[in-house]
């Protein structure tokens, strides 16, 4: 029978490791309140020595978190003394009660990193670890580079294990940390160091830590999974170079595919990792296993018709991940597939009236000129429904922008921006200026806030959370730019605040949409993106 695994997020530690990922104080909490909701076993928090700022949050998290273990991060000591060791001083001084640190397994980082003897490290490792058991806190031991080590001197790897466990580790972390273990490998060796250990008389509970370097953190995991106690990786899979184990991946198959049992819910799963990469400051990819905006998008007419009919094309059910099927707009797809997407916006359509037809047809020009000049809409929601609109709606709002100006500058280290519009709503044509201490988009976004204020004063509640910018038909200096905005819809808000949040670290929950604009211009594209924004919200909320 397989062991009961524990869940252990380093998310905040690893995760802040990956290229241009960066917490702060307010998100590192948001996180942990999120992973303990979500029902992980343990949350590394981080190591304290590393900042003032990760230092400080220890405190919050351990008032906030209800359920799961915060979990401080460090190394085996580096003074000879640990009485007199800052990192593991940094440890006792968050009182925390769970701490999670690293020793060298691998004859080469103990002779070429730490200049250190055979014998000087395991003193270092059984030291270092006696001296938190002695404080009451439960340590869990990372085996650093521990499969490497084990291929390259098995007696010597395990005897770093064994001082461990005399010192007190409660738990023995196995660490894939150059990520280049093959899977056959891995299962192979966690087996037979179980092996070793029990035959030294330990009956030691053993973890994983696999890097994703080979693309096969999820494989080694699995292998792995007779003999280890606790799993460790980040909700999202970022970390250093390639990334860690990705939880989004592995608790899918293990609950969902595996069929184990863990005291989490899968259908707070896609939330959960999205605003991990948002609270990093990461862009949230599309394609993500499981839990991506196109895991469960179809665009073949073949598959999109199947799926119509019950014919799945689909390995699980979208909605146990808290995802949801989506049909992309495309012209490959056939009548059927804007039959569907018409009926996700309350449309229901007879795709053999003539009428619908030729609706269809004119519709399916536009999409192809959007996706000759590289729009993009497919899986894009708010596009979908403003197409169907157009083609099947009965909504009359005009808003139209005519002509618009922007000036920006940036002079003695402020950035200044003004945005003229002459746009026609419902018949009126208003002009209107904004001058704001920013960047154009925002000049844009205020101005036409405010005329469509005037007659929608519900528009307040729509705000930018995340604009990107990309190429959507390469010409050299000539290239069209393709602009997203990403619009938060704050009418059902809740932020969170600690007593240290800076106004741009509040965060607010509430509904998300997005729209594209595609120009030569790239404020040409943000304005068509705006525009497009704003006739979304007004049209969906029948102002």
């Amino acid at each position: 029978m397989e062991n009961q695994i524990e869940i252990y997020d380093c998310t905040l530690r690893e995760g802040e490791q990956a290229e241009g990922a960066r917490f702060n104080l307010n998100s590192r909490i948001r996180l942990c309140e999120e992973l303990d909701n979500f029902g992980v076993d343990y949350i590394e928090l981080g190591w304290p020595i590393a900042s003032q700022e990760i230092f400080d949050s220890f405190k919050p998290a351990l008032e906030n978190v209800k359920k799961a273990k915060i979990v401080a991060f460090g190394s085996t000591s580096i003074r000879n003394n640990p009485d007199e060791d800052e990192n593991l001083n940094s440890i006792v001084n968050v009182k925390v009660r769970y701490a999670c640190i690293f020793g060298k397994s691998s004859m080469i980082h103990v002779k070429k990193q730490l200049g250190l003897t055979e014998e000087e490290n395991l003193d270092k490792i059984f030291n270092s670890i006696k001296f938190l058991r002695k404080r009451g806190i439960a340590v869990f031991y990372d085996a650093e580079h521990y499969f490497d080590a084990f291929k390259e001197n098995k007696e010597y790897s395990i005897r770093t294990l064994i001082k461990a466990l005399e010192a007190g580790a409660e738990r023995i972390i196995l660490c894939d940390t150059n990520g280049g273990i093959l899977p056959y490998e891995a299962g192979k060796i966690v087996k037979e160091t179980k092996e070793l250990l029990n035959k030294q008389g330990f009956d030691a509970k053993l973890g994983v830590h696999f890097h994703n370097d080979c693309g096969l953190a999820l494989a080694n995991t699995l292998a792995c999974l007779p003999y280890i106690n606790q799993v460790q990786g980040t909700i999202n899979g970022i970390g250093e170079r390639i990334g860690n184990l990705n939880f989004s991946e592995f608790l899918p198959v293990y609950v969902n595919k595996i069929g184990r049992g863990l005291k989490i819910d899968l259908r707070n799963l896609k939330k959960l990792n999205e605003n991990a990469f948002r609270f990093a400051g990461l862009n949230v990819p599309e394609r993500r296993a499981f839990v991506g905006d196109l895991a469960f998008a179809h665009k073949g007419g073949v598959h999109i018709d199947a799926t119509n009919k019950g014919a799945s094309y689909e390995h699980a059910n979208p909605e146990d991940f808290g995802n949801k099927r989506t049909i992309l707009l495309n012209t490959l797809g056939g009548r059927s597939s804007i039959v569907h997407i018409a009926e996700q916006f309350g449309y229901n359509l007879d795709k053999n009236n003539p009428d619908t037809k030729e609706r269809i047809r004119r519709l399916f020009e536009e999409l192809r000129r959007h996706e000759i000049n590289g729009y993009r809409l497919g899986a894009i929601k708010a596009e979908q429904f403003l197409l169907i609109e157009k083609y099947f709606g009965e909504n009359n709002l005009d808003f139209k922008i005519k002509e618009w100006n922007i000036n920006s500058e940036f002079k003695n280290s402020v950035e200044k921006s003004s945005f003229y519009v002459s746009c026609s709503l419902n018949n009126e044509i208003i002009e209107e200026e904004t001058s704001v201490e920013g960047g154009p988009v925002d000049a844009a976004f205020k101005t036409l806030k405010k005329i469509l204020m005037r007659k929608y004063p519900e528009i307040e509640k729509l705000n930018i959370m995340d604009f990107h910018v990309s190429i959507a038909l390469q010409h050299g200096e000539e290239s069209a730019v393709r602009t997203k905005i990403d619009f938060l819809d704050t009418k059902n808000k809740r932020f969170s605040v600690s007593p240290n949040t800076k106004k741009d670290e509040v965060f607010a929950d509430g509904e998300e949409f997005s729209t594209i604009g595609v120009d030569r211009n790239i404020i040409g594209s943000a304005v068509e993106a705006l525009a497009k924004g704003f006739r979304y919200y007004l049209i969906r909320n029948k102002l």
